[in-house]
C-alpha cells in the first residue's frame, strides 16, 4: 500500500519513468487531455469514481497521481493481484470514518473476483472515497456490471509518436544529450505508444552513452524487439494476424505470430485475438475452431514462453486452414438492432417462467420438436441467421 504522493528517496535514484512523470494536469500527454468528460472530471475535483482503460505505458497511474494532487485526498495505492478483502474492508472503514478524504487506486483491476469488487460498491455508491481502477482489459468484460455503472468510463489509448517524440526530446535536455535521428525513431517505433517502455530503453542509452546516442546502440539495446523504422506497430501486427488467419494464409499468419512473439507482445493479448478470430471468422464453419483456440489460450497462459508459441502455432494454423462463417456473429448484431431500435417486446404468455398449459415440449414429440411461436408478437417470421 502506498499512502504518500512524494518519493523519500532523491529524486537522482528514481527511473527515468518516475522522474518523468508528469505532476499535473498540463503535463499529461495523450488523447485524454482533449477528452471533454475527462477535463469537465478535472475540473470538478475529481469527485467521481472512474475507470482508466489501456495499454500499459498509456498514463493510467501517472492519471492516478494526478487526480490525487488536485484533490488534495490521501492516496492509496493497492495491485489487485496481491490485495484481499481483509485490506479492501480497512481501507473502507478508515473512509467510513473520513468520508471523501481518500483516494483509493486500485492497479490492474481485472484480478479483483465479484466478490471483491462487490465490497466496494457501497462505498462508492455513497462517495465514502474516489475510486480509481486501471485496467489493460475491456471494463465491459472484466468488471462487474455493478461496479461499472458507478464509475465513468475513461479509455487511454497509445500514445502518438510526436507525443513520445516530445518525451525523448525532454528527456534528453534535462540529460544533457543528443541523439542521431534514426536512432530515435527506431526508439519511438519500438515503443509501440507505451511511454514506460519508452523511457526504460531510453534511460539504459542515456545511462551508457557519452554525449550522442548512435543508432547502432539503439539498436544493440532494442536487440530482437527492434521493430523495423516503418510505421507499423504492435496494433498492426495484430491486425494483420488476425486478417491473414481469415484470409486463409498460413504462412502470413505464422509470420505474424512470430513478429508479435518476438517483439514480446503479451501473450494473453495475442491468445485473445486468436481465440476472438475463431468465433468471428471461423464461427459456425467449424464449431471445433472455437474449443482449440480456447484450449490454445489457457496452454499459453500457463506454459509461457518459449514454449507458449507451441500451441499458439497450433491454433493459428488451424484457424487459418478452417472454412470461414461470420454469420452467426453478424445475425446476433441483426438481432441487437431490433432490441436497440425497439421497445422490449412483451415475451409470448407460453414462454415465461409460469407453467402455462400451452407450452408444448418438445422432447414429448417426435424428433424432440413441434413448431409453436418463440419470437415477439412483433417479430413474428423474422430471420436473423440463415445456413
Amino acid at each position: 500500500m502506498q499512502n504518500s504522493l512524494f518519493y523519500s528517496q532523491k529524486e537522482n535514484f528514481l527511473p527515468l519513468a518516475e522522474k518523468m512523470r508528469p505532476k499535473e494536469l498540463g503535463e499529461i500527454l495523450g488523447s485524454i487531455k482533449d477528452n471533454p468528460a475527462f477535463q469537465a472530471w478535472f475540473a470538478q475535483g475529481v469527485k467521481q469514481s472512474c475507470i482508466l482503460w489501456g495499454a500499459p505505458g498509456t498514463g493510467k497511474t501517472t492519471i492516478a497521481l494526478v487526480a490525487a494532487q488536485k484533490s488534495k485526498k490521501e492516496f492509496i495505492k493497492i495491485h489487485a493481484f496481491n490485495s484481499g478483502v481483509r485490506e479492501l474492508r480497512e481501507i473502507i472503514e478508515k473512509a467510513t470514518k473520513l468520508p471523501n478524504s481518500i483516494l483509493l487506486f486500485v492497479d490492474e483491476v481485472h484480478n479483483f473476483n465479484k466478490s471483491q469488487q462487490d465490497i466496494l460498491l457501497d462505498a462508492v455508491e455513497k462517495s465514502l472515497l474516489t475510486f480509481i481502477a486501471a485496467t489493460t482489459e475491456n471494463p465491459a468484460v472484466s468488471i462487474n456490471r455493478a461496479l461499472l455503472s458507478r464509475c465513468i468510463n475513461f479509455e487511454l489509448k497509445p500514445h502518438k509518436y510526436n507525443d513520445l517524440a516530445s518525451m525523448v526530446d525532454r528527456c534528453l535536455q534535462q540529460e544533457n544529450k543528443t541523439i542521431e535521428a534514426s536512432a530515435k525513431e527506431l526508439l519511438i517505433r519500438f515503443a509501440c505508444g507505451d511511454a514506460r517502455a519508452l523511457l526504460t530503453k531510453l534511460e539504459i542509452l542515456i545511462d551508457t552513452s557519452k554525449d550522442l546516442i548512435s543508432t547502432e546502440q539503439t539498436k544493440k539495446i532494442l536487440d530482437k524487439n527492434l521493430i523495423a523504422s516503418d510505421a507499423n506497430s504492435y496494433y498492426d501486427c495484430v491486425s494483420a494476424l488476425q486478417k491473414s488467419m481469415r484470409g486463409s494464409d498460413v504462412d502470413a499468419s505464422l509470420y505474424w505470430l512470430a513478429r508479435l512473439l518476438s517483439q514480446g507482445a503479451e501473450l494473453k493479448a495475442i491468445a485473445r485475438r486468436i481465440l476472438v478470430t475463431a468465433a468471428e471468422d471461423v464461427g459456425m464453419a467449424d464449431p471445433q475452431a472455437l474449443v482449440i483456440a480456447n484450449a490454445a489460450y489457457n496452454a499459453a497462459l500457463n506454459l509461457g514462453m518459449p514454449e507458449a508459441r507451441i500451441p499458439l502455432a497450433q491454433a493459428v494454423v488451424y484457424l487459418a486452414k478452417a472454412p470461414k462463417s461470420n454469420k452467426s456473429y453478424q445475425a446476433l448484431d441483426k438481432a441487437l438492432a431490433d432490441c436497440y431500435n425497439n421497445p422490449a417486446f412483451a415475451v409470448p404468455k407460453h414462454l415465461r417462467n409460469l407453467k402455462e398449459a400451452d407450452y408444448k415440449y418438445p422432447h414429448n414429440y417426435p424428433d424432440a420438436f413441434i413448431e409453436q411461436q418463440y419470437l415477439p408478437d412483433e417479430l413474428i417470421n423474422k430471420k436473423y441467421y440463415t445456413a
